[in-house]
């Protein structure tokens, strides 16, 4: 038990002293837009739209993020749909889709947060720019406000500066919040507690330096930085009951203070 205690307090200085650092804090070009207010309140409702990168081994971005809200004291309800779909669909494709269709039309979803195919935003950047304004129009004239998902890079092509900083633009652009995730993979990575990989956080037994998905480490970061942005609370490391979550709180205090550093600067 004092070996375990001691551990956590190595790795929460760590981290401390990490994001203290230049190098945990080095902008990129243009500053993020931050939020004035909230944008999900206890009983919204959240739509999710993308790959397996929301739901890869059936753990479901959507319902972490619900999970992590009824965990939480006081706790927030967030409702959830999505429309899922694993494969390279780019942005524009699910636009025409039923499921994305009928939530636009529902009127009943706050917030929908889109997330584009993995290499899209670099590799086909201006139709990826042009899939978020066609969705953030319909989406505004639905009645809800737009979130980009910003996903990562990978051990054998490392070009996150240029995927976030097409997500930024875009964003900036219309006006819209990018949730950081592939900065806190990174910080991760240069700040593991462990000592692990650069990219532990997509690790799996047969790429143990990396491979494309989340693991359920990477889900939880996903899950902690998402909830962040939306209700602009800390989660202070509460960890929570959902199917495929077996770290233990440590960890999980972990993660969610490194999404939390990254997240609250696009915060009032």
């Amino acid at each position: 038990m004092r070996l375990t205690r001691y551990l956590v307090l190595l790795w929460l200085i760590g981290v401390v002293v990490f994001l203290g650092s230049p190098r945990a804090a080095e902008p990129l070009p243009g500053a993020p837009m931050t939020i004035a207010a909230p944008l999900v309140r206890d009983g919204d409702a959240v739509f999710f739209v993308g790959n397996s990168f929301f739901g890869w081994q059936d753990r479901k971005l959507p319902d972490w993020v619900a999970a992590l809200g009824r965990a939480v004291s006081p706790a927030i309800r967030i409702e959830v749909g999505s429309d899922i779909r694993f494969g390279n669909t780019p942005l524009a494709g699910f636009l025409t889709h039923p499921a994305t269709q009928a939530a636009l039309a529902s009127r009943q979803y706050q917030v929908f947060v889109l997330q584009g195919e993995e290499f899209e935003p670099v590799d086909h950047k201006a139709a990826f720019h042009q899939a978020v304004r066609d969705f953030h129009r319909a989406i505004t004239a639905a009645g809800g406000r737009t979130v980009l998902f910003m996903t990562w890079d990978f051990r054998w092509r490392p070009f996150l500066d240029e995927l976030a900083a097409s997500y930024e633009e875009i964003g900036r652009e219309l006006d819209i919040p990018v949730i950081p995730a592939g900065l806190i993979y990174r910080d991760c990575g240069r700040a593991p507690p462990h000592g692990e990989t650069p990219y532990w956080l997509t690790a799996d037994a047969d790429q143990p330096e990396g491979n494309l998905h989340q693991n359920e480490q990477g889900s939880a970061v996903n899950t902690y930085a998402t909830f962040a942005l939306l209700t602009g609370r800390n989660p202070a490391g509460r960890n929570f009951v959902v199917p495929g979550n077996t770290d233990d709180d440590a960890l999980m205090r972990y993660f969610s203070d490194m999404a939390w550093a990254r997240v609250r600067r696009r915060l009032p």
